[in-house]
């Protein structure tokens, strides 16, 4: 009989917990930061979507987020806890599923959340979640420790999530005390933007890699087996003996520029050896250690792509066989602009004859992940061969560097247009 009491307590009346809040008591705006972690502007819709890559998760580039409370309860001794992450309600109580606990915003009384709550956080915890074993919750404490790197091939979308805990003798949140989250139920005509992230190359590959010499400029051509996730490509080159980029200067995208799905990063690019900010990371084991091929970098070796071949980046016994820098994508070596998805060919003006150049293709998605061709070609221009580009006079309509290096990169649509306007005068 007590027992039985006991059981149904929780249904009697005077026990019904308040009602949770609604999303729209809250407003929620996520923002772009700098090196410094300072804010700079607000994420559009745009950046939503597209700003955040593997290179801004390697170097750590925070971003930031406002939460403030619109229209708060009449208690204000009531707490709420802002968490960070993905599947957060299933993860706050099933410790041992597919999912970790998600990284903690704040833990605030109703009135700071009245005033506001501002905080910035690793884009890590957006796709993964807390090492059980990790002294600490809390994203603004560096030594948290997030359970996989940013070198993980992982997409999606995921965002804020927030709690209004019952009060009983349960720790953290349960599952039905959340009121706003990236899940379709939590998020339905809810206003609270989602965040995607991106940290994996384009998945289509270009096959087929080509290089004709010409007077002063070289054509490249290249075939994709089906439409997928290039957004684009850009050419990098260099001098074959010596490594030296053709000093086609095309300025390096600034870390804070909206996403325009003509550019790449590399955690090189954007932050060098000087991370934003740094949290612990715990990286998969390495299945086939001390082993040319297996896509780490280990003792002895100077580089392993993973698909190392005589003629690619980096050779089958793990040497390099183009420049550190180049191997690197360094945007010094960039020496074409922005070539659309669509197009399968181009022209590469500004270079010496007689001097021989490396060419490497690098394909990129619309979060601005590149993925490099396994394949380096090589050629020498040479005055006695073919003018691949056209006269200035003929009006063309090609690219050239922001520093007046000549005509660099051209379609083989606007040559073959050139060429019937030739014929035809």
């Amino acid at each position: 009989m007590a027992l039985s009491i006991l059981l149904a307590a929780p249904c009697l009346p005077g026990t019904a917990r308040a009602e949770l809040p609604k999303p729209a008591d809250f407003t929620v705006e996520y923002f772009v930061t700098d090196e410094a972690g300072d804010r700079v502007r607000p994420m559009t819709a745009d950046d939503h979507q597209r700003f955040l890559n593997r290179a801004r998760c390697q170097c750590g580039q925070q971003v930031g987020i406002d939460i403030k409370l619109v229209n708060p309860p009449d208690d204000p001794t009531h707490a709420f806890n802002a968490l960070i992450g993905t599947q957060c309600a299933s993860a706050e109580t099933m410790l041992a599923g597919p999912f970790r606990r998600c990284g903690a915003l704040a833990v605030e009384l109703v009135p700071t959340f009245a005033q506001g709550i501002l905080a910035a956080f690793h884009p890590a915890f957006l796709a993964h979640g807390v090492e059980p074993s990790s002294p600490t919750r809390s994203v603004a404490d560096p030594t948290i420790t997030v359970i996989s790197p940013c070198d993980l091939p992982v997409d999606g979308e995921s965002g804020l999530w927030m709690c209004d805990p019952h009060e009983n003798a349960l720790s953290g949140c349960q599952k039905d005390e959340f009121f706003i989250g990236s899940t379709d139920a939590l998020s339905a005509l809810s206003g609270i933007p989602r965040l995607a992230f991106d940290f994996s190359p384009p998945l289509v590959e270009v096959q087929d890699l080509t290089v004709e010499p010409g007077n002063g400029a070289v054509e490249l051509s290249w075939s994709v087996p089906t439409s997928g996730d290039i957004q684009g490509y850009r050419v990098l080159c260099e001098e074959v003996d010596g490594g030296a980029a053709p000093g086609h200067d095309f300025p390096t995208p600034a870390a804070t520029a909206a996403p325009d799905g003509q550019t790449y990063f590399t955690a090189g690019n954007l932050c060098g050896d000087q991370p934003f900010s740094t949290i612990n990371l715990i990286a998969p084991p390495v299945t086939d250690p001390n082993t040319c091929g297996n896509g780490v970098v280990e003792a002895g070796e100077a580089c392993d792509d993973g698909d190392n071949g005589d003629d690619g980046l980096c050779g089958t016994s793990c040497n390099l066989r183009v420049s550190p820098s180049l191997h690197a994508l360094d945007w010094a070596h960039v020496c074409s602009d922005h070539i659309p998805f669509s197009t399968t060919s181009v022209v590469i003006g500004g270079l010496d004859n007689g001097k021989a150049y490396n060419f490497v293709l690098v394909a990129y998605d619309q979060a601005g992940n590149p993925r490099a061709h396994a394949r380096v070609v090589t050629a020498t221009p040479d005055e006695s061969l073919p003018d691949l580009l056209p006269d200035a006079a003929e009006g063309c309509a090609c690219t050239s560097s922001p520093e007046g290096h000549g005509l660099l990169a051209m379609s083989l649509g606007t040559l073959a247009l050139l060429a019937r306007r030739r014929r035809r005068a």
